[in-house]
């Protein structure tokens, strides 16, 4: 969290904001009654109903990356994984875990080919940014990507 979070922070700094109102808002009148009305608090003994689950083949697409998740996914790509010359999947994943991604983040490493293959969850309070990767020895190559919470990152359908 702590890593995800220093990422983000000087990126957030650059997110386009809406124009600030030209004349503060009116306070309202605590003595009034709202505009809107408050929801209706459900009684003691009553569940709330329950939350009907998105559609499956909608969670799987990729979505697109907000402005603040394209800055993270350039500052995640330039953290290089560099070493062997012929890296394996469990000396990427330590390398990874050396950088600060914990493994509950890290899908993969994986051979394939002359590469190892690796995906980063780096979701985070909403946020839809995962990170593929290959590694070869002498070369890393990123590509962000966005993706539902509702599915892991491996599972989404890429656009590409």
């Amino acid at each position: 969290m702590k890593l995800l979070v220093s990422i983000t922070e000087p990126c957030s700094r650059f997110e386009p904001t809406e124009e600030p109102p030209t004349e503060p808002p009116e306070e309202p009148d605590p003595a009034e009654p709202p505009l809107t009305p408050l929801p209706e608090p459900l009684p003691p003994d009553e569940t709330p109903p329950p939350v009907e689950p998105g559609d499956p083949e909608e969670a799987g697409k990729e979505v697109e990356l907000s402005p603040v998740e394209k800055c993270d996914a350039r500052v995640h790509s330039r953290r290089a994984l560099k070493g062997t010359t012929d890296p394996t999947p469990g000396q990427v994943k330590d390398v990874l875990r050396g950088l600060g991604y914990i493994d509950l983040r890290i899908h993969g490493p994986q051979r394939a080919g002359e590469s190892v293959e690796f995906t980063l969850d780096l979701r985070l309070l909403g946020g839809e940014l995962c990170l593929s990767g290959k590694v070869t020895g002498t070369r890393t190559v990123t590509d962000p990507y966005g993706g539902s919470p509702e599915v892991t990152c491996p599972d989404v359908r890429r656009l590409r």
